[in-house]
């Protein structure tokens, strides 16, 4: 997708598509093109012309709308039923991980304490919420298997297979976590690692599969500014792991006892002692979760670009131009 010297004719005349160079000189631009700048319709204008409106150079426009990669990609045998897979995989996570955390916020201490009758309520109907979304994540995995088209079999199988023990370790998790008795706070507390785990591990084989299809989105592959990085993700619940490690250490010696230098003293929340490495804890926690679902909502962003790419891919160079004089 580059403009290249063609003899010595100006540099605009000669554009680099899917099927090669093609010359723009006496060609006219036959389908509808945004100008890049202004976005004027320049159909029917010469390739080699300018925008009336803005009179930014139109192989310019030509320039910024084809995208010779995803075409000379493998196709992809159901490029809708694997856009909207992806997508929905994408979507099942985000509400996963928001039942996850509206579950974890209603066993707080001061939320137990103040709102009783409403915390077996919410916290059930989260943590199922949680569980089903997990469920309900072997639908796209299905639509996605076998590998579509000729991608890398070994590649793409090898994800949608981590990205299944991780849905299985969630639910899982997720069932520990509702009947472990939250009496045994430590031990609830670590129950949670094992949901967390599966998320891990389900982003991973996300990561395998995206690097295939993926690069199928020309916005996809070059944005650097609104494209979320799984493994960022990853390192967030790792984060999460951390805080709730943390919280577990603090918890220890929070009801009573006397305390060492490294527990950081004690505070009063919510009517509860509490050690300050508990409350660091607790604070690591909230804020990684917060990040952590902000990038989970760019990561879905991400996906619908992706399906909008597989569902309508951009017209070749040679489909936007007329045919060269003489053919």
């Amino acid at each position: 997708m580059a403009l290249v010297e063609h003899s010595r004719r100006p540099v605009d005349e000669v554009l680099i598509g899917s099927d090669g160079p093609e010359r723009l000189e006496g060609r006219g631009i036959r389908l509808p093109l945004p100008c890049k700048r202004c976005g004027y319709d320049l159909q029917g204008l010469a390739a080699t012309g300018v925008c009336p409106e803005c009179g930014t150079p139109a192989p310019r426009s030509l320039e910024a709308a084809i995208d010779p990669t995803t075409h000379r990609l493998p196709p992809l045998l159901a490029p809708e039923s694997v856009g909207n897979a992806v997508l929905g995989l994408g979507c099942l996570i985000l509400l996963a991980t928001l039942g996850l955390m509206v579950f974890q916020i209603m066993h707080l201490d001061w939320t137990v304490n103040r709102i009783p009758g409403l915390v077996r309520l919410v916290s059930t109907s989260a943590i199922f919420m949680a569980a089903a979304c997990g469920l309900l994540g072997f639908w796209p995995i299905i639509k996605l298997w076998p590998t579509p088209g000729t991608v890398d079999p070994r590649d793409g199988r090898r994800g949608l297979g981590v990205l299944s023990i991780g849905l299985l370790i969630w639910i899982v998790g997720c069932g520990l976590v509702w009947l472990f008795p939250i009496s045994s706070s430590g031990s609830w507390i670590l129950m949670l690692l094992v949901p967390l785990l599966g998320g891990i591990l389900s982003l991973e084989g996300l990561r395998k599969i995206l690097i295939q299809i993926g690069a199928r989105s020309r916005l996809f592959r070059t944005d650097r500014i609104r494209r979320q990085r799984i493994r960022d993700l990853m390192i967030g619940i790792g984060f999460v792991m951390v805080g709730i490690l943390v919280i577990l250490m603090g918890s220890s010696r929070s009801s009573g006892g006397s305390s060492v230098w490294w527990m950081l003293g004690r505070f009063n929340i919510g009517g509860e002692q509490q050690s300050g490495l508990a409350f660091l804890g607790l604070a690591m926690t909230v804020v990684a979760v917060v990040l952590l679902v902000i990038g989970l909502v760019y990561l879905c962003m991400n996906m619908a670009w992706i399906r909008r790419a597989l569902i309508a891919p951009p017209p070749r160079l040679r489909e936007y131009l007329d045919p060269p004089s003489g053919s």
